[in-house]
C-alpha cells in the first residue's frame, strides 16, 4: 500500500484508500458501500473545505477593522459636502459603487462573525401543549438495488409511514430508518401529498445518495435478531402476477421445492425470507401461512381451486391393509391427502438444515 505523507491533504488520503478496495467475494456489498461512500463528489467537496479552513485557522488573519462600510459612509459623507478636485471626485465615484459597498458588507459579515441566521422572536404566548416534533435526516447510499423498505399512507392522519424494512437492503443495513417513521422529503422534495406508487417511483430512480427528511417513530421497536425458520415452498410463486403484495419489486419469486429462510414475520400476511443457497443476502416478500390459506379457501369457495374433500383416495385401513411395514412414509403421505387440514399447499416446516459433510475412509 502506497506510504501517505503527513502533508498529504484529507481528500488525497480517500482517494488512496479507495484505490486501494480489493474485491472480496465474502464482503463484495460491504466494500461496494464503502467504495460509493468515499467516491462521493459532495464527500470530496466537503474534505477540500475542511482542510482550507485548518488553513485558514493556522494562519489566524484578524481584521483591522469590523466596520467597513460606516467608515466608507463617512468619508462619503464628507467627500460630498466640500469642494472636489479630480482626484476627490473619481474617489467619491469609487467609493458609491454598488460592487463595493457589497465587498465591503460581506467584509463586515465575516468580521463581526455574523453567520447564524436572524430567527424571529418566540410568541410572548405559548400553547403548553404545543409538542416539538423531531425530524431527523438521513442520508443513504445505494446502486442499482433497491431501497429495502416499503411505504403506506396513514388513513387517519394521511402520512406517508415506513410499512416495512426488508433485511439486507440498504435502509436495513444503515440502521437509520424504522417501521413507523413518517416520510416527509426525499432529495429535497416534499411528497406528504403525493401517492405512494408515486413515492416508490422517485425513491427506485434515485441512484447513488439519497437524502430523507423523516420523523422518527413515538416508539422505535427493537431490531429483531434473524429467524431461523426454514419451509420448503409447496408451490410456484411470482409476484408480478400477484395482485395482493404490497409491493410487486419487493417480492420474492420461487419454485416448488425451494428452501426459504424466513427471517421476518411481524407482518402475519407477508413474510420476509430468503432463498437458500442464493447469492442474494436481501430479503424479500412472501406470502404468509395465513394469508395463503385464505386465498386457498376462497379459491375453494368460488370454484377456481377443487376441494380436497372432493379429491378420492384409499382409505388409511386399506391402504395399511395392501402395504407392508416397509412403507410407513407412502402410509403416512396417502393418509395426509384424506384430511384437509393436514393437506398442505403452502410450505412444509423444516427442522433445520444439516450440512453435509464429507468422510474419508483410509485403509
Amino acid at each position: 500500500m502506497p506510504v501517505v505523507s503527513a502533508t498529504t491533504g484529507l481528500h488525497e488520503t480517500l482517494a488512496v484508500l479507495t484505490s486501494q478496495l480489493h474485491p472480496d467475494a465474502k464482503h463484495k456489498e460491504d466494500l461496494s458501500f464503502l467504495k460509493d461512500i468515499l467516491s462521493e463528489k459532495s464527500l470530496a467537496y466537503l474534505m477540500k473545505i475542511h482542510e482550507k479552513l485548518k488553513q485558514y485557522e493556522k494562519l489566524g488573519p484578524e481584521p483591522v477593522l469590523d466596520s467597513a462600510s460606516c467608515l466608507v459612509e463617512d468619508l462619503t459623507e464628507d467627500l460630498q459636502n466640500g469642494p472636489l478636485d479630480d482626484d476627490e471626485r473619481e474617489l467619491l465615484v469609487l467609493l458609491s459603487a454598488p460592487h463595493l459597498k457589497a465587498v465591503l458588507s460581506a467584509h463586515d459579515t465575516v468580521a463581526q462573525k455574523n453567520f447564524d441566521p436572524v430567527l424571529p422572536p418566540l410568541p410572548e404566548e405559548l400553547n403548553d401543549d404545543f409538542e416539538e416534533e423531531s425530524v431527523k435526516i438521513v442520508r443513504l447510499v445505494k446502486n442499482k438495488e433497491p431501497l429495502g423498505a416499503t411505504i403506506r399512507r396513514d388513513e387517519a392522519t394521511g402520512a406517508v409511514i415506513v410499512a416495512r424494512i426488508m433485511r439486507g437492503g440498504a435502509a436495513d443495513r444503515s440502521g437509520l430508518v424504522h417501521v413507523g417513521d413518517e416520510l416527509r422529503e426525499v432529495n429535497g422534495k416534499v411528497i406528504t401529498h403525493r401517492r405512494p406508487d408515486e413515492i416508490s417511483q422517485i425513491l427506485s430512480q434515485s441512484q447513488g445518495t439519497i437524502t430523507l427528511k423523516i420523523v422518527p417513530a413515538v416508539a422505535e421497536e427493537d431490531r429483531l435478531k434473524e429467524s431461523r425458520v426454514y419451509l420448503r415452498a409447496l408451490f410456484d410463486y411470482t409476484p408480478f402476477e400477484d395482485k395482493a403484495t404490497p409491493c410487486q419489486e419487493a417480492g420474492l419469486p420461487f419454485k416448488r421445492g425451494d428452501i426459504l429462510q424466513v427471517v421476518s414475520q411481524e407482518d402475519t400476511t407477508w413474510w420476509q425470507a430468503k432463498k437458500v443457497g442464493d447469492s442474494n443476502l436481501r430479503a424479500a416478500l412472501i406470502p404468509s401461512t395465513q394469508f395463503q390459506e385464505r386465498r386457498l379457501r376462497y379459491r375453494m369457495k368460488m370454484g377456481s381451486f377443487p376441494h380436497p374433500n372432493s379429491i378420492k383416495v384409499p382409505t388409511c385401513k386399506t391402504i395399511y391393509n395392501i402395504q407392508s411395514s416397509s412403507h410407513t412414509l407412502t402410509f403416512r403421505a396417502q393418509c395426509n391427502l384424506i384430511y384437509p387440514r393436514n393437506n398442505r399447499r403452502d410450505y412444509e416446516r423444516k427442522l433445520g438444515l444439516i450440512s453435509q459433510k464429507l468422510v474419508s475412509l483410509l485403509s
